[in-house]
């Protein structure tokens, strides 16, 4: 679990790794394979000039903008000296090179860093919502991309998407040379796939950006990066320095918001991530052919470890409404002290935002202000999860968004 936000990315990235063979679309493979993604992107927008009805090219041109996403993610935390054994938080496991000479870090940088990876998500997903329902196929090798993420202007092969993927998402694939050049086929389902997970990370930024988090960064930092001012009061090291540090940044996840929209807006772009994963599986249930598919129905073979079935689709497809009910409002989350036929309204805490306190919400008491009474998420839908995907719902929820 705590890996999953790592995770989610890193299959970002090996998902989007598609690449057009179609004669209307630029060869500007040699750019990603080099690790030059701006050329490549230029190359891209100087034929959709030319070319506006060119949606393998408009395709491969949003994939390229996501993969700028990440290497520019990647070139800020290497300036500030991201450490390799940084704690597993989201956004901060990317395994980037190190950096011996780095800037300092703020608050204020930080945060701009994330909202830059925000900015740099929504204008992918803009361009990948221009293919519309258009029938799209690209294909690459997955472990032949590269990304700059120290911002040398090289792409090493320690920078190879594979070996990112293989490191933090999936440190279980053993996988052969001839494996991993096997490309795969993405299509119009994967289209709708990719902009529903920007809107997730971009849900993600957002919730933590809403709050006032200082006081857990000047704890937090000097951990995570290099460029980190230091405290002042030196302390020991010790075997249970993980420990003490855990306990520590549960004691300061006390936040106040800072900027309240932002809540209001992850929650809208948490609402059209499951409408663009509706589209994702309808798109997918109406494929008849089996190329290579990133995101198999029934009928297709699955690339991955992970076995889908009709049984899982369906519950899959069930488990959207309720997760769209509940950030309606239409129904409520449990909450282990909450009693009867009351729980949570989720979609008030996003738009009446209070006081963030973990353990409080452990707790309950923070959760008070938005206890209400109104039908609640079942135990038995927890139960018909756990049964179709076999106790791995998260592994597979990860992968299907």
């Amino acid at each position: 679990m705590r890996r999953t936000p790592l995770a989610i990315l890193l299959i970002l990235l090996a998902a989007s790794s598609g690449w057009a063979a179609q004669a209307d679309t630029p060869p500007v493979e040699r750019f990603l394979v080099e690790g030059r993604l701006e050329a490549g992107r230029e190359r891209l927008s100087e034929h959709l000039a030319d070319h506006p009805d060119a949606a393998e090219a408009r395709y491969a041109l949003g994939v390229v903008e996501l993969l700028q996403a990440v290497e520019r993610l990647g070139q800020g935390l290497h300036r500030y000296g991201l450490r390799a054994q940084s704690p597993e938080l989201p956004f901060v496991r990317l395994p980037i090179p190190e950096n011996r000479d780095p800037d300092r870090v703020t608050y204020g940088a930080f945060r701009e860093l994330l909202d830059r990876f925000r900015e740099d998500l929504g204008r992918a997903a803009k361009t990948l919502a221009k293919v519309g329902d258009a029938d799209v196929k690209l294909r690459i090798p997955v472990g032949a991309i590269r990304l700059d993420l120290d911002g040398d202007g090289e792409a090493a092969e320690s920078e190879r998407l594979w070996k990112l993927f293989t490191t933090v998402a999936w440190r279980a694939a053993k996988l052969s040379d001839k494996q991993k050049a096997f490309p795969i086929g993405f299509d119009r389902a994967d289209v709708q796939w990719m902009i529903g997970y920007t809107h997730l990370l971009r849900a993600m930024v957002e919730t933590w950006l809403a709050y006032d988090t200082r006081a857990f960064f000047r704890q937090t930092a000097p951990m995570v990066f290099a460029g980190a001012p230091q405290s002042r009061v030196e302390l020991r090291a010790d075997e249970y320095d993980g420990i003490a540090n855990t306990i520590a940044a549960i004691h300061l996840m006390r936040f106040e918001p800072s900027e309240p929209e932002r809540l209001s807006a992850a929650r809208k772009h948490l609402l059209a991530m499951v409408e663009r994963s509706r589209r994702c599986w309808k798109a997918a249930l109406a494929e008849t052919d089996d190329d290579r598919e990133w995101i198999p129905n029934a009928e297709q073979t699955s690339l991955t470890p992970l076995e889908v079935t009709g049984e899982r689709i369906e519950a899959w497809r069930r488990f959207l409404d309720e997760a769209e009910a509940v950030l309606r409002g239409k129904k409520l989350l449990p909450h282990w002290r909450v009693p009867g036929e009351r729980g949570i309204n989720l979609k008030r805490a996003f738009e009446e935002p209070r006081r963030f306190d973990l353990v409080m919400w452990a707790h309950g008491a923070a959760a008070a202000p938005y206890v209400a009474k109104g039908p609640v998420i079942s135990e038995e839908m927890a139960r018909q999860l756990t049964a179709a995907f076999q106790g791995r719902f998260l592994a597979f929820a990860v992968w299907f968004q």
